[in-house]
């Protein structure tokens, strides 16, 4: 049978304001294209790049299109998605569940079902489900990971590749306090830098790290992060979650000023230690090396690389159940949301 000829079972749409959900949907997208569904990207605002989508995926460009697509599920990395677009909303997050947020996701109305990656997110929000009633939880696991974990890379270097990366909060972030230390180490031909920041960092700080790129620091994409994830021998970084996917990949992170140090990884809180911990990190003792390897089953017990089939299933059997959108009609929320993306139509 020709892939033409293949029934389309559910249609997909992935609603994406933000380049990191590249990564984060294409394991899922995959995946709903090997069973027969259609999927669609619609990429909202200024912050996500139309060019990062591959030559054969299909964008739809306007609300109005999205609306007459009719689809069954919406899928979201981000902590919102506009009411006015139909299908089931299911949020499958765009980190692993965030200790500096305390553990508690910010349920507000706006989805039908929660895909969470593990057992704290999934016992809070259970919590909350209980308690109001218009929304489903399923552990599945994070799709990203999927991506994570199947990257095939073959490719030696021959130094040390070290990642910088960073949150783009002030009060969490180190790119400010790290910048002259990266600046001094860059100039030295020992390690080769690869630098990728939150796409929300301010653009007066991307410009700085982006202006000290030589042959020894590379400013990457936010859409080659996971590359950039197998690449690199060490993380530096600070609170960011990102720092607990490379975890998954059992390789050390330094963190500066993170506000939860934990020994899987080492925490510094003044930069003119950054040399030092790196060489740490570079030879990592096995006592660090064996809490990192506890650390992921203590995050997520799904590091198999078949979370996106999970939320398939999840979706599917919603779906199937007859679902019916029971979300409270959150008025003063959904209008701040169609006032932020200038669409009125009703």
């Amino acid at each position: 049978m020709k892939n033409s000829d293949i029934p389309i079972k559910y249609k997909f749409l992935f609603y994406v304001e933000q380049n990191y959900s590249f990564d984060i949907l294409r394991p899922l997208q995959a995946e709903a294209l090997e069973k027969g569904h259609q999927v669609c990207w619609l990429l909202i605002g200024k912050d996500v790049n139309p060019s990062f989508l591959n030559v054969d995926e299909v964008q739809i460009k306007t609300f109005d299109l999205a609306i007459k697509y009719q689809p069954d599920a919406v899928f979201v990395p981000g902590d919102r998605v506009p009411r006015f677009i139909p299908g089931l909303k299911v949020e499958v997050f765009h980190g692993l569940n965030e200790s500096k947020r305390g553990n508690v996701y910010p349920e507000r109305g706006l989805f039908d079902l929660y895909c969470t990656e593990g057992p704290e997110r999934t016992s809070s929000l259970t919590k909350e489900s209980i308690k109001k009633g218009y929304f489903n939880v399923v552990e599945t696991g994070w799709i990203k990971l999927d991506s994570l974990l199947n990257y095939q890379s073959s490719k030696q270097y021959e130094r040390p590749q070290i990642l910088f990366s960073s949150t783009f909060s002030p009060s969490l972030s180190c790119a400010e306090l790290a910048y002259e230390e990266i600046r001094r180490l860059s100039k030295n031909s020992k390690w080769q830098w690869l630098v990728t920041l939150h796409p929300k960092m301010s653009s007066a700080t991307v410009e700085k790290y982006k202006k000290l790129e030589n042959e020894n620091l590379m400013f990457m994409d936010n859409n080659k992060v996971i590359k950039c994830m197998h690449r690199a021998d060490v993380m530096v970084c600070d609170n960011s979650s990102i720092f607990q996917e490379f975890l998954l990949l059992n390789k050390p992170v330094v963190t500066i000023n993170n506000r939860q140090p934990l020994a899987s990884f080492i925490n510094i809180n003044n930069p003119k230690n950054l040399e030092s911990a790196i060489l740490d990190a570079l030879n990592a003792s096995p006592e660090l090396l064996q809490s990192i390897k506890e650390y992921g089953p203590s995050v997520t017990p799904f590091l198999d690389g078949r979370s996106s089939l999970r939320v398939l299933n999840a979706v599917d059997h919603m779906l199937k159940s007859n679902w019916m959108d029971k979300k409270p009609m959150n008025l003063l929320r959904n209008i701040k949301i169609r006032k932020q993306l200038k669409y009125w139509k009703f």
